[in-house]
Formats: C-alpha cells, sequence, structure tokens
C-alpha cells in the first residue's frame, strides 16, 4: 500500500512545484520550456532506440509500479506440486496440469521436461532464455540512463536560447527578463523531470529486474529438479536455500520463527545460474 502511496505523493508534489513555477512567469515561457525539454529528449530518443523498445520499457515500468514484491512462496509451492504430480501419476498428468500453467517460462520448461529432453539441453535452453531477458532489460534501463542524462542537457541548452535572446535585446528590459526567465525555467524543468520522474522509474526498473531474475533462475532451478526427478521435500528445502536471504525477515521461512530458524546447510553441485553481470 506504502509503495503505491509515495509515487502518488511524489506527482502531486511535482505537480505543486510545477504550479509554483507557473504562477511565477509567464504561460508561454513555460510551454517553451518544457517543448525544449521533453520534446528534445524524446527526439533523440527515439532517434537513438527502437519503437518497441519503448513498449516494452513501459510495460515493465506498469507491472513495476502496480504490483508488489514477488511472492517466491508461492512459485515454490507451485513447483513442489509440479513436481508431487509427475512422481505420483507420471508425465501425461504433468503435461495435463501444464496447460493451466500462467508463467510462460515455467510451463516452457515443463513442457520439455515431459517431452523427455535431457537435463543439459533443458538447461541451455532455459539460459538462452534466460539471457535474452537480462539483455532486454539492459537495453530498457540503458534507454532510462538516456533520458535521465539528456533531460538536463536540454535544459541548459535553453538556458542558452534564453541568454542569446537577452543579448539579443540589451535595450528592451521586458524582453531581458523573458530571456532570463527562459534561461531558468528550461534548467529547472530539466533536473526536475530527471530526479522527480525518471530517477525513480530507473530505480524501479533495476529493482524489477533484481526480482525477475531471481525469479528466474528460482524456476531454472526447480525444472531441472523436475527433470532429475527429485523428491519434492528435497526440491523445496533447496529452492528456499537459493533464495534464503529474502526470507531473512519472513517468519514463515522453513516454518519457524526468525529467531530459532537454523541456516541449512549448503548441498554440494547446487549453483543458482544467476548472473550477476546486471549493472543499470
Amino acid at each position: 500500500m506504502l509503495q503505491k502511496i509515495l509515487p502518488v505523493s511524489g506527482i502531486v508534489v511535482f505537480a505543486i512545484l510545477s504550479g509554483t513555477v507557473s504562477d511565477l512567469s509567464s504561460f508561454s515561457a513555460n510551454i517553451k520550456s518544457n517543448i525544449i525539454v521533453l520534446t528534445g529528449t524524446l527526439t533523440c530518443c527515439i532517434i537513438s532506440y527502437p519503437p518497441a523498445l519503448f513498449s516494452a520499457l513501459f510495460e515493465t515500468i506498469r507491472r513495476a509500479f502496480s504490483r508488489d514484491k514477488k511472492d517466491f512462496n508461492q512459485i515454490i509451492d507451485e513447483i513442489e506440486s509440479l513436481s508431487n504430480i509427475k512422481r505420483t501419476k507420471g508425465d501425461l498428468a504433468l503435461d495435463a496440469e501444464s496447460r493451466k500453467i500462467d508463467n510462460d517460462f515455467l510451463k516452457m520448461g515443463v513442457e520439455m521436461v515431459v517431452d523427455g529432453y535431457d537435463r543439459y539441453t533443458i538447461f541451455k535452453t532455459l539460459e538462452r532464455r534466460y539471457d535474452s531477458f537480462l539483455s532486454a532489460r539492459r537495453s530498457q534501463a540503458e534507454l532510462v540512463n538516456t533520458m535521465m542524462k539528456l533531460m538536463p542537457v536540454f535544459g541548459f541548452v535553453g538556458t542558452i536560447i534564453g541568454l542569446i535572446n537577452v543579448l539579443h535585446h540589451m535595450g528592451s528590459p521586458e524582453m531581458i527578463g523573458k530571456g532570463v526567465a527562459l534561461a531558468l525555467l528550461t534548467t529547472f524543468y530539466g533536473l526536475l523531470y530527471a530526479n522527480v520522474l525518471v530517477l525513480p522509474m530507473s530505480k524501479k526498473l533495476t529493482e524489477q529486474t533484481r526480482q525477475d531474475s531471481i525469479e528466474l533462475a528460482l524456476l531454472i532451478e526447480g525444472i531441472l529438479d523436475l527433470a532429475d526427478n527429485v523428491n519434492s521435500k528435497l526440491i523445496r528445502y533447496r529452492l528456499r536455500y537459493c533464495i534464503g536471504e529474502f526470507f531473512e525477515d519472513d517468519s514463515t521461512y522453513a516454518g519457524v520463527t526468525p529467531k530459532t530458524r537454523k541456516a541449512p546447510q549448503k548441498i554440494s553441485g547446487l549453483e543458482l545460474p544467476l548472473k550477476n553481470g546486471f549493472v543499470r
């Protein structure tokens, strides 16, 4: 709930600041300043990046702001349930159950298990999907960072334009005032958009990517255990070990409270395929 209230509060503060500045300056100066900053930034980004990247970024940001932290417990429960079905009812029942899975990544992995692919083929296929996911998120992060850099730049461009107007009308005090207002307003809007709108967007994208990466890595481990026909209880233990740090403050972890919980022993050969190279 708090994560939804804070962005709304930020928008309100942004609107108040913009309104205050608008009252202190002319309407045309505010319009020109916004056009310089926004049009310049969007034009450069549209020229530099493919249009599909903008729609993908919008969808990722929408998901990041519209839902809470991922429930990894639910993912573990689903994988454990699939393991029980495979061990007790066989691959045909698992195939029927896979059609009900909403997660496309998990569904693809379970279908490969049912089709009898070997462990190495499953891992390499899922790893390629994982790498493609990270590559797409890097592109989105690069686009957001580019916007954050360009907005202050075009703010200074507007400042230069305003100063040029001042020099051209040194004999007219009224025109000097308009030129100075334009010069300061573009800098103000450039910094405001970059720090109040785009910077939180960048941080939210980074956090969303971190959670999505952990989810995919968790699914890869679970799918490989399904392929190896590992006991469902051991699968739960292994997956909870993989993301144990995310449950440090979770009283449901391993069914005990954090005060009495003991850290599980590391299982040899367990390696979480999480890429640490993602950089915003």
